[in-house]
């Protein structure tokens, strides 16, 4: 039978149950090293390992995350909507560090979860810092210009509009050092591969590389569940729902949204099919969605058979 350990993650501590046993470290480097030190014994004991398990903790448990799969334990990071899904099934109340820990090896046990394939190198893993903070500038130089737009303040006025050209010049620099990025020469590959669909630019294919790395790997249906367009039913008995989307990877949806939309105009597959459903009388926004969905799978096809697209003459 598997061995689970589960772990609670904060910005200070790990705390975690092995086996019977719980116990609490720093997180940081000494910390990380006193846990494999206790997991060693605990796989010397003659437990299985299924998993070292976590919740996502907004960045807390990264390093440590990637320290554990370098060294070659298996981890596996849970949903926290997933655990609390489950705690609330099991009627647990309570919520201390100590419980959480010991909720996540239940969770673990019980669902019987995989470790996680660590699928994102060093270099996708700083692309999607510099993709998330060019993000994170944008928003910032907008809620400003948002700001300057209703202010009657003199002073304030000054400090909006230098703040304002400090982070058009921050956006700029993050901007140049993307352009100039050459990354690993598969990724190098694969955006020549995503950028030869028209409509599909250098930052979508960055994006896609640094936030949907399954793309390529998985099926049609999963990724489009993973970006979060996938339809879902809305049933029951008699009454039959509109479908609906939901979830998924917020950034990647965005940058495939603005790609879809270019689509309709410049690609001509996607074009014509954008042209058809609006003919038979579906919504813009629907048809405009069905043609994200169809440009997942065909930039899905090219990354699978590793060849540019090319257009359809049928």
């Amino acid at each position: 039978m598997k061995a689970y350990v589960g772990v609670d993650i904060s910005k200070g501590t790990l705390d975690v149950q092995m086996g019977e046993v719980f116990f609490q470290v720093i997180n940081q480097e000494q910390g990380w090293r006193e846990f494999i030190k206790a997991l060693k014994k605990f796989i010397s004991a003659g437990n299985d390992l299924g998993a070292v398990v976590c919740e996502a903790s907004g960045g807390y448990e990264k390093e440590w995350v990637m320290r554990l799969q370098k060294a070659g334990y298996p981890v596996h990071v849970a949903h926290a909507n997933k655990v609390r899904a489950f705690a609330r099934c099991k009627g647990y109340l309570a919520k201390t560090d100590k419980i959480d820990a010991k909720l996540i090896q239940t969770y673990a046990a019980t669902m019987q979860v995989e470790a996680d394939e660590p699928i994102l190198s060093a270099e996708q893993i700083q692309l999607g810092d510099w993709l998330k903070r060019r993000e994170q500038l944008g928003k910032d130089r907008q809620r400003e210009i948002n700001h300057l737009e209703h202010c009657t303040d003199a002073l304030i006025k000054r400090s909006l509009k230098a703040h304002i050209h400090w982070l058009d010049k921050a956006i700029a620099n993050i901007e140049q050092a993307i352009e100039q990025y050459k990354g690993t020469p598969d990724m190098r590959s694969t955006h020549a591969l995503l950028t030869s669909v028209p409509g599909v630019g250098d930052l979508t294919a960055w994006h896609l590389i640094a936030f949907l790395p399954e793309l390529g790997r998985s099926n049609h249906k999963s990724l489009a569940a993973l970006v979060g367009v996938a339809p879902f039913n809305h049933d029951s008995g008699k009454h039959k729902g509109k479908r609906f989307i939901q979830g998924g990877r917020a950034l990647a949806r965005r940058t495939l949204y603005m790609s879809a939309l270019a689509c309709t105009r410049w690609n001509p597959d996607l074009k014509a099919f954008y042209q058809r459903l609006r003919a038979a009388g579906k919504p813009a926004k629907v048809a405009l969605i069905a043609v994200l969905r169809k440009l997942i799978s065909m930039l899905n096809s090219i990354l699978q058979r590793q060849s540019p697209w090319m257009e359809n003459l049928t």
